[in-house]
Order: C-alpha cells, then sequence, then structure tokens
C-alpha cells in the first residue's frame, strides 16, 4: 500500500542524521552499561535482577535500532511503503514500547530492594505492573485493524476484531502520559527513602540527586509527547521526514536515557577510584625541585620539631621523599647504649633516600642527647 502523501511533495532524506542520533545514543548507553556491569563484578558484588533487566533493555534498544537504521537505509523517507516496510515499522514501535517499559521496570526493582516498609514495596509493584500491563496492551493494539479505515486491513493484522482510530490513538496518549507519571515517582521516591538515613544533609542530598535523575528523562518524555501532538507533525511538507526522524530520535532517547541515568549511581566507585589515581599524579608531580627546601613541623608532648628536608636531583641517591607512614617510628638499630658515638644519631637503612631523613623519635633522641642525661631505653620518645 501507500503511504498517505502528496504527490508534488518530495521530501527530505534524514537518514544520516538519525543514524548518527541513533547510534550516539545507543554508544552512551553501551558506555554506561558497561562501567557499571564492570564496577559490580570487579567489586564481587555480582549481579543482580535489575542489571538483567536493564540488560534485556539494552538489547532491545540495539535490535530497535538496527531495524530503525534499515528502515531509512531502504527507502522508508520516499513515504511510499509497502507490507514489508509496514511489518518493520510495527516491529521497531513494539520494539520502543518494550524498550520503555523495561528500563523502567529494571529501576523498579532497584527501589525494592531499598524499600524496608511493605506498603512502599506494594506500591513499586503496583506501578511496575500497571506500566508493563499498558506497553503490552500497546503492543497488541499495534498489530489491531483500525475499524472503517483502509489503510489498515492487511493480510497480517488479525481479522475477527478492530479498533477505532480515535481509541487507538488516545490510548497511545495515554501510554505515554503514564510513562511520564512513573518516571516523575521513580525519580522522587529515593528522596522517601534515603532522607531518614543518618548521614550529613549534603550527603544525602547528593545521594537523592543521583538517584534522581530519571526526572531528566520525564522531561524529555514530556517534550516529545508534547512535540508529537503538535499539528506541525501532521504537515506533509518537505520536512515532513526530518520531523519523523527527530522524533525517533526521542523515542530512542528515552530508552538509553533511561539505562545511563541508572547506571550513573553505581558508578560510584569507579569516579573515586579515578580521582584517587588522579590526586596521586598530582601529589607526584609537585615534587621539590633542585635547590627547593620542604618544612615540617610536629609536635611532639611540649617540644616542637623543625625538619629541613632538601632534594638534589643530581643525585639519585641523596635527598629523596618518601610517605611517612615507610619511616619508622622506633629509634635505629644503628643506635646502642654500647655504642659510644651515640651523640649522632644514624637513620633506619630504608631505601636509597635513607640518609636524607631522621624520623621523628630520632630527631628527638639528637635533642635528649646534647641537652639531657646519657640516654637509656626507657627514655625513648614513643
Amino acid at each position: 500500500m501507500n503511504f498517505p502523501r502528496d504527490s508534488d511533495v518530495v521530501y527530505y532524506n534524514p537518514s544520516v542524521q538519525i543514524w548518527v542520533g541513533l547510534w550516539t545514543l545507543f554508544l552512551g548507553a553501551s558506555v554506561f552499561l558497561a562501567l557499571r556491569l564492570w564496577c559490580k563484578i570487579t567489586r564481587r558484588h555480582g549481579l543482580w535482577y535489575d542489571d538483567y533487566i536493564l540488560i534485556a533493555a539494552y538489547l532491545t534498544l540495539m535490535i530497535t535500532d538496527i531495524l530503525i537504521t534499515i528502515e531509512y537505509a531502504t527507502g522508508y523517507s520516499l513515504g511510499s511503503w509497502d507490507d514489508r516496510m509496514h511489518i518493520l515499522i510495527d516491529i521497531s514501535s513494539i520494539g520502543t514500547v518494550i524498550g520503555q517499559a523495561v528500563s523502567k521496570s529494571a529501576f523498579g526493582i532497584t527501589l525494592l530492594r531499598m524499600i524496608d516498609k511493605k506498603w512502599q514495596a506494594v506500591f513499586i509493584v503496583f506501578c511496575i505492573i500497571s506500566m508493563d500491563g499498558i506497553a503490552l496492551s500497546k503492543c497488541i493494539f499495534e498489530w489491531a485493524r483500525l475499524c472503517g479505515d483502509d489503510d489498515y486491513q492487511q493480510w497480517y493484522r488479525p481479522k475477527g476484531w478492530c479498533l477505532y482510530k480515535s481509541f487507538s490513538t488516545e490510548w497511545k496518549e495515554i501510554g505515554n502520559i503514564y510513562n511520564i507519571i512513573m518516571d516523575f515517582i521513580f525519580a522522587m521516591f529515593p528522596w522517601l527513602l534515603t532522607w531518614r538515613l543518618k548521614l550529613q544533609r549534603d550527603e544525602k542530598i547528593a545521594l537523592c540527586i543521583t538517584l534522581s535523575l530519571g526526572i531528566i528523562v520525564a522531561v524529555i518524555t514530556a517534550v516529545r509527547t508534547w512535540w508529537k501532538d503538535t499539528p506541525l507533525m501532521d504537515t506533509h511538507d518537505e520536512w515532513y521526514m526530518w520531523r519523523d526522524a527527530m522524533s525517533e530520535i526521542w523515542y530512542s532517547g528515552e530508552v538509553a536515557g533511561t539505562i545511563i541515568v541508572q547506571c550513573i549511581p553505581v558508578l560510584r566507585p569507579f569516579v573515586k577510584d579515578l580521582h584517587t589515581s588522579l590526586t596521586s599524579r598530582r601529589l607526584e608531580a609537585t615534587e621539590p625541585t633542585k635547590g627547593s627546601t620542604w618544612l615540617d613541623s610536629k609536635s611532639m608532648g611540649e617540644k616542637k620539631v623543625l625538619v629541613t628536608i632538601t632534594r638534589d636531583e643530581e643525585n639519585p641517591h641523596g635527598a629523596g621523599v618518601y610517605e611517612l607512614s615507610d619511616i619508622s617510628e622506633e629509634p635505629s638499630s644503628h643506635s646502642s647504649s654500647n655504642n659510644p658515638s651515640n651523640n649522632q644519631i644514624q637513620p633506619p637503612a630504608m631505601g636509597h633516600h635513607a640518609d636524607a631523613y631522621f624520623s621523628p623519635s630520632e630527631v628527638d633522641l639528637r635533642i635528649n642527647a646534647g641537652h639531657t642525661q646519657p640516654l637509656r631505653k626507657e627514655n625513648w620518645p614513643l
């Protein structure tokens, strides 16, 4: 059959734009989902039901994007559709609906892990079942014949029953609006769960915002639903197919965005490790250069010890820098009451920079050696 169009209009072909849009979103979802799974597996947390459901949503998104790519590569934008094209369109539409429902259900399952009250669990389960039920009905109605509409009487549509076109259109709108409501509920529910935790206010807000990023998807869905219903979308001018392609990208963005926002909270360990690594590199980059001097002080009882540390880069075995955790707090084995040279305390042998440093206890011993009676073991500072 032929798609209704003005015979004198040549549609703009938006194939490149929609391919770039779809697969860019898919790449973003792939990266975030891979990082989520990597964080869970490497830290031996294991995968749970929400992870497997999210993987199913990801595979659905991939299959849907492949079908849409095939559609635009084989004449979708020409406006003349045969039965093969219509079947591809119906399957890709069902794939989008399933992707929306499954990806949102994954976050609902995640919320069930955080819930400790029965009424909250019952409410979330109701949201998941009702949302998936509407999505299932939309998938069934996608194949239905429309009463009195010759364009929807193909051989592959089941006989014996039909839907009024007005009901089919309104039911799709109800499903889109219900998805928006579910996005807002799932985005705000973490505030109810985490605000009672014994955390600092800043930590609570940061955690709630991280778990509530789904509100971005809700806004995207609302804007797309509004734009899809504008009269401009039904205007068959040369940009009709371009507007339809942008709508396809918005639908794909809802599924990909839902996957991405669910992966972000799980990436906190990865971000912390990355921050630690970058901080360590910055600290290494700030080592003193030739001729520079670092001063460090440490209070010991009533005494204050000032230690001067120098570095000579031309002599790698001279002065250097190493962490305090590597410096012994006990007196060196070179220091002994039987050794008459106790007035000059030797540093412990700790790497090729050892000759440049004294530990805090050894500095204190050096002070006592010049101002007090001969040292005994019980006089060593701890």
